[in-house]
């Protein structure tokens, strides 16, 4: 008789309270096979399907493994949570007669998929949790199978099956609801879909199907509350590529978190768009500093004075006299160093007012650097500074020494260390 066999026969000795339990239970130990009658019973557990016949054939395994020290207890264990499974599905209710050699086979994820298919729902969550199968491949998984089926259905209002779902899904971990919610709407259920988006936390998943929805006004408030740059800057591409110009700029004017990352985009990648923003809103101030940019990057002089005179304009009817007064100084600073270049010769276009003076003062133009000084009221202490520093560097101490004679200095002489050291050869000469 098997080992197995003999444990089964002790076990029922042993329930009758019968002395042969003793007697079979030394003959599987004297052949040193009682772990094995072990295995045997509960493999043979594990090949039965009904059910009172597991419990006795279990119920000797544990007789037999009380007489053993180093019986490993994890093989028993499975054995039971297996068969419980397998009792379950096994229910005429459920219709799977599996047996233990088919559940191994095809792995306790399979066993969850046939149940999902068959929409028992109950039973698939009940396995998952009782076989503790990780969130997102057992209840998770199930319930979002769940939910895309529930919106199919036709005869329940939009807003009951989002509470629906919103209430069942609302402890499960790891869900995405725009899943859930890409499916009503290949169903054609748009409002269900918009309303299921709205418990999706990641704005990152709501606004793609936002935009595949046509809900392009919605995607952009959603964007622009999830505070990602790049996600606005992925709905404003894609309204300036569906939208005519007028609408685009109007949807952004309503949004100005928007409209402000669109304007930066464009002071970079599109110039001519900008100004067309500037002009719709009638941003006098932005536009006359466009026109200010765009003048440096013209070469021909004529172009670059015509675009400070439009920024000019627009100073003026932004009302900023500084910046109108600024702009036109520097188109007269412009045609006095055209003008200079056609007559002398020296390459000035383009210098400021101060590099100016300093190239006239050095090549010795002095009449035109005397002239530059009064029409753009250059201080006083700084075209002394600029005259004297430009004679040092020549060495032109004579010419140095009749300009400082020549009216009241409005630099302190002894308390400039550095005017000092540009005029320490004059001071020695004297010496």
């Amino acid at each position: 008789m098997a080992p197995g066999a003999l444990l089964l026969e002790a076990h029922k000795e042993y329930e009758k309270e019968s002395q042969k339990a003793d007697e079979y239970l030394r003959e599987i130990k004297e052949q040193s096979l009682l772990g094995e009658a072990v295995r045997q019973c509960v493999e043979a557990a594990g090949h039965e399907h009904d059910i009172e016949t597991q419990k006795i054939l279990l119920r000797a395994a544990s007789f037999g493994k009380c007489f053993l020290s180093n019986f490993p207890a994890e093989y028993f264990v499975i054995m039971c949570r297996d068969l419980r499974v397998l009792n379950a599905v096994r229910s005429y209710t459920v219709g799977i007669p599996l047996t233990h050699t088919q559940y191994k086979q095809m792995t306790c994820q399979v066993l969850i998929d046939r149940l999902v298919y068959r929409k028992l729902y109950p039973l698939a969550i009940e396995i998952c949790r009782y076989l503790k199968t990780p969130e997102y491949q057992g209840v998770s998984r199930v319930l979002k199978h769940w939910a895309c089926c529930k919106v199919q259905q036709k005869e329940e209002s939009d807003e009951a099956i989002a509470r629906a779902v919103s209430v069942k899904l609302a402890e499960a971990a790891g869900i995405s609801y725009s899943e859930i919610a890409s499916k009503a709407y290949e169903c054609g259920r748009t409002e269900l879909a918009i309303k299921l988006l709205e418990f999706e936390p990641r704005s990152g998943e709501q606004v793609p199907l936002l935009l595949k929805m046509k809900r392009s006004q919605l995607a952009l408030s959603k964007a622009i509350e999830s505070g990602d740059t790049d996600l606005v800057y992925t709905v404003v591409t894609y309204l300036k590529n569906e939208m005519n110009r007028g609408d685009f700029f109007m949807t952004l004017r309503n949004q100005p978190v928007a409209l402000s990352l669109y304007r930066q985009f464009c002071k970079h990648q599109e110039q001519d768009t900008i100004k067309d923003l500037f002009n719709q809103d009638d941003d006098h101030q932005e536009l006359g500093s466009f026109y200010v940019k765009a003048s440096y990057k013209e070469k021909r002089l004529e172009a670059r004075l015509s675009l400070l005179q439009s920024a000019v304009d627009e100073y003026n009817k932004a009302k900023n006299e500084f910046a109108a007064k600024a702009t036109d100084e520097e188109m007269r600073l412009l045609r006095f160093q055209r003008r200079l270049e056609e007559e002398k010769g020296e390459q000035l276009l383009g210098l400021s007012l101060q590099d100016t003076l300093r190239v006239l003062l050095s090549v010795g133009l002095n009449k035109p650097a005397e002239q530059l000084y009064k029409d753009f009221r250059v201080p006083d202490k700084r075209y002394w500074w600029l005259k004297i520093t430009a004679l040092a560097d020549k060495e032109d101490w004579d010419e140095l020494e009749k300009f400082a004679k020549s009216k009241k200095s409005p630099i302190d002489w002894d308390s400039n260390p550095g005017l000092q050291k540009r005029l320490r050869p004059y001071t020695a000469r004297l010496s």
